[in-house]
This record gives C-alpha cells, structure tokens and sequence, in this order.
C-alpha cells in the first residue's frame, strides 16, 4: 500500500494524490472538476500547514477566494495513476494574490501546470482587502514564467446559446457558504455536446466572478462555433457567476 504524504521544501508545498475511479470520467481521466479540487485544496492545505487554516484566517476577519484559473494540461491524470502537487505563492498582481501549480507523474513528466489568482476578502464589510494589508505570512516576491495562457479577463463567446439550467443544491456548497469553485468544472463538462467530452482539453480558463448560492438558478450559455476553443459561461439573475474557455 502506497503512503501519500505531503511537505514543505524550500518556499514549495508538495502534495502527493491518487486519482481514484470515482474522481475520473469513463475515459479515466481525472473529472474537470477533480483537477480543480486538486489545486486548490492543494492551496489550501499549504495555509493549513502553516497555521492559517480556515477558522484561524476566519478569526482575523479575512477568507480567501479563488478568482481566476488557468490549466495548461500536457497529459490529463489518469485513474489510479499517483502523481504529485506541486505549489507555491509569486508577486501579488494588483489586487490578487497568485499562486503556481504543477503537477507530475511518478516519473517527473509533466501533467498540469497551473496558475490562479486569490482576492482576500474583509469579512466585516466585504470588500477586497490590498495584498499589502495580508500579513499573517511573509509576502512572496518570486516571479517566474508560466507555460500556459494568461490567468486573466476572460471575454464571452460571440454566439452564446442557453444549453442548460441548474439549480444549486445543498451538496454544491462549500463550508464559505456559497457554490464550490470546483462544482463548475462539472457543471461547464455536462453542458458539452458529446464530440467535445471525447477530446483531450489542452488549456482551461475560468473566471469566477459572482457567488452563486443554494437555491439560485443558474443558467449555463454556452459557444460551440468554434471547433478548437469553447466559451462556456453561468448567469443568474443577480448576474455572471463565471466565464470559462476551453481549447481542445
């Protein structure tokens, strides 16, 4: 029996995981939604690690909320397959933190890369706080080049269609009370035509930018026109709730 376990090294946190048959798809591969968990659950544990768990940032006033993804994916996770996290903070970008991902299989070889931006949430009055005004942590300076597509401003497709309506139930909500980051991969994947589900997706995008809540109505919109990129967006009444772009 394989033991996971999970440092620090250097500035790094490492993670190791295991894809199991119920987190993959019926071509093994790790679920969308899988991977997105992975990363930032990964962030996460890194700040539990270091004594900033969830109650702990709560007590000090503050939550921290994922804001922007970007996934260049060289060979999806495959089930059973172990592979390995990888993490760690950069040089805030204006008002966001971010923070690096990449993931590798048993051998070392690529399998994701990853960049995502954070906002710091005052929790009083619900505003964003400065990165500058974070300082439960020494503030990171490192900057390095990411491989993937930009972690910025997604713009919707030009021929956005409504393909779906979900509601949001108890199961989709996370312990900051409102839809789970990760639930939307599943959502975005479901609303797919069947021909884009097949292919392997090379890069992923999403922008979260309005909390959808237990109970909302949120209406999946999607643009099929172009074969090699894929807009996929989710609205609710009180607006859009995110911006997503795969590219196959």
């Amino acid at each position: 029996m394989m033991n996971f376990k999970q440092w620090h090294e250097n500035n790094e946190f490492f993670r190791e995981m295991k894809p199991y048959f119920g987190q993959c798809d019926k071509h093994q591969r790790l679920n969308l939604s899988e991977l997105l968990l992975a990363t930032s659950d990964t962030a996460v544990e890194d700040y539990h690690q270091r004594g900033m768990t969830y109650n702990v940032l709560k007590d000090n006033g503050v939550a921290i909320l994922v804001s922007r993804v970007s996934l260049r994916i060289h060979r999806h996770p495959q089930a059973n397959h172990p592979f390995t996290v990888r993490t760690w903070e950069e040089a805030p970008a204006g008002l966001q933190l971010t923070r690096r991902y990449e993931l590798f299989d048993q051998e070392n070889n690529p399998l994701v890369s990853g960049s995502s931006t954070w906002v710091v949430v005052n929790l009083q009055n619900r505003r964003i706080m400065r990165p500058s005004d974070f300082t439960m942590r020494e503030a990171p300076t490192i900057k390095s080049e990411f491989c993937g597509l930009p972690c910025g401003k997604i713009a919707a497709g030009s021929s956005m269609t409504v393909v779906d309506q979900r509601t949001i139930h108890f199961s989709d909500i996370d312990s900051n009370g409102h839809m789970s980051n990760a639930r939307y991969g599943a959502y975005i994947m479901d609303c797919l035509p069947e021909e884009f589900q097949q292919r392997n997706i090379k890069d992923f995008r999403i922008n979260y930018a309005h909390e959808a809540k237990e109970g909302d109505k949120l209406q999946l919109l999607a643009d099929f026109s172009n074969p090699e990129i894929v807009h996929v967006s989710g609205v609710t009444p009180e607006g859009t709730c995110f911006e997503s772009e795969l590219y196959f």
